[in-house]
């Protein structure tokens, strides 16, 4: 039996990223794979912030209550309009939001802090103080400059990256393929209309895992505890281009756990099955000459909840270009003792305290058939092998409970 460190580095010398492909950025979903990079000044010309009259600073500069000055104003700009030339001196322009400054001018006043006059025909702004030099204006370059990362490769492009590469003129991006994902789950009691049955929860919680990390699982399978039947749903994983193949039930130690002589049998090799963690000490992974990877995972549902979390999850971020996951380090609440052999992942409640800091209780009820505290649990407090006790105010590693949380019950 191997520890979790040592079956992680296998899972990284066994996994190669996916290939990648361009997209068009309005419609891209998934990892980048190269950085983003602007490629020109974001704005690409200065203009104004608001609704207002653009002017020359240097004008305004004897401006005051006392001594009031007016400026001829000379035209209305709208964005898009290109500005005309202009040499008047004391004269300024109506503009709107995301007009260019027109050259010369250097300030914006917003349009409700002015004073308007006519006189003869024409119209005049009045102004009482000094206004400063690039007041309400969006400076060129202000926003992005060429060369600024904009996303690095190994990010979730979300809504808002993708704001940002619009406005650069980014065309389209280089993703990560997502790895087609299949799910065998096995147990001749689930969903039994002939006998004693117990619901199959194992099933849409890896598809729910799944499409939270964006990805879809292209086949949810069931089979009963038959050598046959197991070796025909994943054959049809392996059929439909499943990269992962996740199982569960059917790989601990009992007359009718085939998932292990089913994958021999079908040619792939075992890289690990056991490790030294609780819950799902019997999780097992295997390969296919063609790359395909299995999981096989225990069939209690926190042993599943675990061997996605910190396995098969760990695998895809692997397989899209990522490194693994970091951790958090939590201040242990209440004691908790196990086993010294095992990593133990248990559920756990993590908040963040008024002053910042992060605080870990360890819930009672850690039995991987339990899914009352499963239910009211947000994170999964980490204890190493090695470790028999975790002491109350003890730092502690913590994750949130689904990857890409945070610790909010």
């Amino acid at each position: 039996m191997i520890s979790y460190n040592q079956a992680i580095e296998i899972i990284k010398n066994s996994i190669k990223p996916m290939q990648t492909s361009m997209v068009n950025t309005r419609g891209s979903h998934g990892v980048l794979a190269e950085d983003l990079i602007s490629a020109s000044e974001i704005p690409a010309f200065s203009n104004s912030a608001m609704d207002g009259f653009a002017l020359n600073s240097s004008e305004t500069e004897q401006a005051t209550v006392a001594n009031p000055i007016e400026l001829d104003i000379i035209g209305t700009l709208y964005a898009g309009d290109s500005p005309p030339l202009s040499n008047a001196s004391f004269s300024c322009f109506e503009i709107m939001t995301g007009s260019i400054i027109p050259e010369g001018f250097d300030c914006v006043i917003p349009v409700e802090q002015v004073t308007t006059i006519e006189r003869d025909g024409k119209k005049f702004l009045v102004l009482d103080e000094a206004i400063s030099k690039g007041k309400n204006v969006r400076l060129s370059g202000e926003d992005f400059k060429t060369g600024d990362i904009i996303l690095e490769k190994g990010n979730v492009i979300e809504p808002h990256n993708m704001m940002a590469a619009i406005a650069n003129g980014i065309k389209s991006v280089k993703i990560f393929a997502p790895p087609p994902i299949g799910i065998v789950v096995t147990g001749s009691e689930l969903d039994n209309k002939d006998g004693p049955s117990i619901a199959n929860t194992n099933g849409p919680y890896l598809e729910a895992s799944i499409r939270r990390l964006g990805l879809i699982c292209d086949r949810q399978l069931h089979a009963r505890d038959d050598k046959k039947e197991i070796r025909e749903c994943i054959q049809q994983c392996l059929d439909l281009g499943s990269k992962i193949i996740i199982t569960s039930g059917g790989v601990s130690a009992g007359k009718a756990d085939f998932v292990p002589s089913v994958l021999i049998e079908m040619g792939a090799e075992i890289l690990f099955h056991k490790v030294w963690i609780r819950p799902g000490k019997p999780i097992l992974m295997a390969i296919f000459p063609s790359g395909q990877i299995v999981f096989g995972l225990p069939g209690n549902p926190v042993s599943v909840a675990v061997g996605f979390r910190f396995f098969v999850a760990q695998t895809l971020r692997l397989m899209q270009g990522q490194s693994l996951e970091n951790r958090t380090t939590a201040i242990n609440k209440l004691e908790y003792r196990k086993s010294e052999k095992f990593c133990f992942f248990a559920k756990a409640n993590t908040s963040v305290t008024s002053q910042g800091v992060v605080e870990t209780t360890i819930m009672s009820g850690q039995e991987s058939f339990k899914l009352k505290p499963f239910n009211q649990t947000n994170s999964w407090a980490i204890i190493p092998e090695g470790v028999d006790v975790i002491y109350a105010d003890q730092e502690i590693e913590v994750v949130p409970l689904n990857m890409g949380e945070n610790f909010n019950p």
